[in-house]
């Protein structure tokens, strides 16, 4: 149609040493539901835990920016839309048009015309300063809602509700924002959600920062699949992100097997193991999945215990394959020896 807008060519965003994710100070967020701002703390908690730059931003230009759609004149916009059809179902008596959305399209018919500038103005100016709050930050983490109303409330006072639910998007559209949302657990047994904001078309960028909080389960490495390895870009492909480098407990033989690509094969032996060099890589459930179904033999997926005593799924070698393969376990890991 002639107000669809073309997406440029796909801009490629490097991820840089940390995400940056703007949050704003607690006090601007308002009154939120029961249990919501520990919540949403905890999602900062975890962006922070996966290695973000959290930083802060100003609010007051989005939250601002949010009580003028419906507020200001924008809503004229809305009987632009469909108010002859609406003022036509009145005049001929339909009663299945819903009452208070009815009531925002025929008093949007009188909003005068100078009304609509000065928004127009005010919004420009709100928009200037919320896209300086986020020039340096590669999305902004909110809320997806400040809470969960109940009929009984919509009912009592639907407009004031309904401004409630768009307090923290409301403003997306009207700042030309892309937005992601993305579940974030349970609060008193309902769910509860945030939100991460960024420039239009940002949405891969948005998508990737998402992924961090979701559910992750964590892959020890030995191999082919460590850091620079040739089999890395298998987890970097299902959204993998390294934790950190460590060691095994020292119960492990290492052996080089003849494999194309190379690769190691590791084997718990208990007494007169070694530690041996690991990376350790978080990745969602679902990729651990997929991972596995590309596994060869004699690879077999196992629990590998770690030099701090905890555990984590990781790739093990068939005992049987070892009988040609050397064992490299002096070298201290696979990259120690690939540089010999």
């Amino acid at each position: 149609g002639p107000v669809v807008r073309l997406r440029p060519a796909l801009v490629q965003f490097p991820q840089l040493l940390a995400w940056r994710v703007a949050v704003p100070p607690r006090e601007q967020l308002g009154e939120l539901d029961e249990g919501w701002a520990e919540a949403y703390e905890a999602a900062v908690t975890r962006l922070t835990a996966v290695g973000a730059d959290v930083r802060p931003l100003d609010l007051t230009p989005f939250t601002e920016a949010a009580a003028m759609l419906y507020q200001g004149a924008f809503v004229a916009e809305r009987y632009t839309a469909v108010g002859s059809f609406v003022d036509k179902a009145i005049a001929d008596g339909v009663d299945s048009l819903d009452p208070t959305v009815a009531g925002i399209i025929t008093r949007a018919r009188d909003i005068p015309a100078h009304q609509l500038f000065a928004d127009q103005d005010r919004l420009t100016a709100l928009r200037t300063r919320a896209r300086t709050e986020l020039a340096d930050a590669d999305a902004l983490l909110l809320p997806t809602a400040p809470g969960h109303p109940t009929l009984a409330e919509v009912a009592a006072d639907p407009l004031g509700a309904n401004a409630r639910l768009g307090r923290f998007t409301n403003s997306t559209n009207l700042f030309d924002l892309a937005a992601v949302a993305v579940p974030a657990g349970e609060v008193n047994g309902l769910p509860f959600g945030v939100m991460l904001i960024g420039p239009a078309f940002t949405d891969d960028r948005l998508a990737r920062v998402a992924a961090l909080l979701q559910p992750e389960t964590r892959l020890a490495v030995v191999g082919a699949h460590l850091s620079g390895q040739p089999l890395n870009p298998q987890l970097l492909s299902l959204g993998a992100h390294l934790e950190q480098t460590t060691t095994t407990a020292p119960v492990y033989r290492l052996h080089a097997l003849r494999t194309t690509p190379p690769k190691p094969g590791l084997v718990h032996v208990g007494e007169g193991g070694a530690p041996v060099e690991a990376e350790i890589w978080r990745l969602p459930p679902e990729g651990l999945g997929r991972l596995l179904t590309t596994l060869p033999r004699p690879m077999a997926l196992g629990s590998i215990e770690l030099s701090d005593g905890t555990r984590a799924p990781g790739f093990l070698c068939e005992p049987g394959a070892l009988q040609d393969a050397p064992d490299i376990t002096e070298y201290g890991g696979w990259r120690s020896y690939l540089s010999r």
